[in-house]
């Protein structure tokens, strides 16, 4: 690491001669990929359930992850209390820079209108920054006007980074025990009828056989035993511990050939354990290829190994699999970013920038696609332009792991 910040580096970057900034950039992306490692750390240690396509760490069927927040009045408000009594409760991530966010606040608005009487809660988390200012509040104030269910800050953007949001905005809706039941990523003309479908379907106004799209289930249990050594390493990764709970996971894992779970979240720890031990890479991908048998068009795990294989210099199957990946969910970011990374690697720049370009136009902030950025500027040879991606890209690491992401 450089004795001084590393995005002062980088601006530093702009003012030398071409040839020489060259030089600092590849210098400095060593040093940036040691930032990505913090915030890939700070991640793993608040992994609670793996991800769903929506999501990188909540997906359909598992217990929403809690939450107590403020409104712009100060009032805090948590999702627990707001369940309880509900029959449906729609959590939604936005943001007023997002223009996708707009139309679906205004879908929620008529749905709560319609049916909060039956039962239907609403919850509008923004994700505007890590911290608002004055100006940022009477921003959100006026995106929000006119809104009838709570609009929460979430400061640090810690929920944001517990959930794994991959795309703003992003919608969970829950049933009365807090169960997510379904999930949509960023919003369209055709997702309007699907969620209103679900909320009815949640709500019994419909039949749920009759709805448009299933409400979904899980329909793998796993054995209790399996379960307890999972639920004792969710805890100890909730408590800062992730190393000391990869005993559990492997526990579980070895008591169900079947369950996929335990698997993945042990690539992920074994991930970050491979800064200091590099083998813990390839254990990471081994995990992975079992868990991808037994879920195969699961896209998080598809996506996770895609990244995992980038990183061995496996970069062929890497395509391959977040090929896959996106075969399953088109718009899923950290499936298009490993795509990226693999056709960088290949040469193949354009279908980089691509991919890339679609994963940004989803998640704008993302620390990694804005280190991709820098990495395809790099490899072009656009040393200027470089520098200042990996200066915004550092800067939105430092502040997401300081959002304990």
């Amino acid at each position: 690491m450089p004795s001084r910040p590393i995005g002062r580096h980088w601006i530093d970057c702009c003012t030398k001669a071409p040839e020489d900034a060259g030089r600092e950039v590849h210098g400095l992306n060593k040093s940036f990929r040691v930032i990505r490692l913090v915030a890939l750390i700070a991640l793993v240690l608040c992994v609670v359930v793996p991800a769903a396509a929506a999501f990188k760490y909540v997906e359909v069927g598992q217990a929403a992850p809690a939450f107590t927040l403020a409104t712009l009045g100060g009032e805090s408000v948590s999702l627990a209390d707001t369940v309880v009594g509900a029959k449906a409760t729609a959590v939604v991530f936005w943001a007023a820079w997002s223009p996708r966010s707009k139309p679906m606040l205004a879908e929620l608005e008529v749905l709560h209108k319609s049916h909060g009487a039956a039962g239907l809660r609403v919850l509008a988390v923004n994700v505007e920054h890590e911290e608002l200012d004055a100006a940022g509040r009477e921003q959100v104030a006026s995106a929000a006007a006119g809104l009838s269910f709570p609009v929460l800050l979430d400061t640090g953007l810690a929920t944001y980074n517990a959930y794994g949001v991959v795309a703003t905005p992003t919608l969970a809706l829950l049933d009365g025990e807090g169960t997510v039941r379904y999930v949509r990523a960023s919003f369209s003309t055709s997702a309007k009828l699907e969620i209103e479908e679900q909320v009815l379907a949640l709500l019994g106004l419909v039949p749920v056989e009759k709805a448009g799209v299933h409400v979904e289930k899980r329909s793998y249990v796993p054995p209790k035993k399996a379960t307890l050594h999972y639920q004792k390493a969710q805890v100890l990764i909730q408590r800062g511990r992730p190393q000391r709970a990869v005993g559990d996971l492997e526990k579980a894992a070895e008591l169900d050939p079947q369950w996929a779970e335990p698997r993945v979240l042990l690539a992920r720890i074994y991930r970050g354990l491979a800064a200091k031990q590099p083998a813990m890479l390839e254990k990471a991908a081994a995990v992975l290829t079992e868990a991808e048998q037994i879920q195969p068009r699961h896209v998080q795990t598809l996506a996770l190994h895609a990244e995992i294989l980038v990183q061995l210099g496996r970069t062929q199957d890497a395509l391959a699999v977040a090929e896959r990946a996106l075969a399953v969910d088109s718009g899923f970011t950290p499936a298009l970013l490993a795509k990226s990374q693999a056709l960088r690697a290949l040469g193949d720049l354009g279908g980089a920038r691509t991919a890339l370009d679609e994963a940004l136009s989803l998640n704008p902030r993302d620390p990694v696609g804005l280190a991709e950025r820098g990495e395809l500027e790099s490899a072009a040879g656009n040393w200027k332009e470089a520098a200042a991606a990996f200066r915004v890209a550092t800067e939105a690491a430092m502040s997401s792991a300081g959002g304990e992401r």
